[in-house]
């Protein structure tokens, strides 16, 4: 440590200390649980449930539970505005490059057709959103690619965190087991009590 350092900058620098401290233990208690939670005949490896990919969808899936786009008519209000917002990125060539994701690829992505969202709306039913593995990729296309959002579905879907099912179009769907969403819970709130007892609301506030 730089022995020039005054006692504010010292602060600032042990609170940083603090929050990566938490940001990694939070992370390693989610895997831990995903690990934990895997169905018991699964033969699925360990290295394949701590990838980054599966935090990822299973911060999807948490975001769709808080926010509660749980019906029909809500999950299609959720692809129009998916639709806005790769529209908004296609005109914004800077953006597009800071994220690493082609224009080609985006286009991929939206539900250009009232037939595409008339089948993401039908495929959530029986108080279960469902998507097609195609419809679901175009929601993560800004996070992973198409291979590689059906490759960490598959090993999700083989741990028992998804469950599959063919839809009247003859497509796979897939819906969380809700163990997804339970795990992504605990790491958020586990990691924002651990910051509110280390730091204190205020220091939050500033290393925020």
């Amino acid at each position: 440590m730089n022995a020039g350092l005054d006692m504010e900058n010292k602060s600032d620098l042990d609170a940083d200390i603090t929050l990566f401290e938490e940001i990694s233990s939070a992370r390693m208690r989610f895997f831990d649980e995903i690990v934990d939670c895997r169905s018991p005949d699964s033969t699925v490896k360990v290295r394949e449930l701590r990838q980054e990919t599966v935090f990822v969808i299973a911060e999807f899936f948490w975001l769709l539970r808080v926010f509660e786009i749980d019906t029909p008519e809500k999950l299609r209000a959720f692809g129009e505005t998916h639709n806005r917002n790769i529209l908004e990125l296609l005109n914004k060539k800077e953006d597009r490059i800071r994220l690493g994701v082609h224009a080609p690829r985006l286009r991929e992505a939206l539900f250009d057709s009232e037939d595409k969202l008339d089948r993401l709306e039908a495929n959530c039913g029986n108080g279960a959103v469902q998507f097609s593995q195609s419809d679901f990729a175009r929601f993560l296309v800004q996070y992973l690619s198409y291979e590689c959002c059906r490759s960490t579905v598959k090993i999700l879907t083989d741990a028992g965190f998804l469950n599959a099912s063919k839809s009247p179009f003859r497509a796979i769907l897939i819906c969380s087991s809700g163990q997804l969403e339970d795990a992504f819970a605990d790491h958020i709130r586990s990691f924002r009590r651990a910051l509110d007892e280390k730091l204190g609301p205020a220091a939050i506030k500033k290393i925020m």
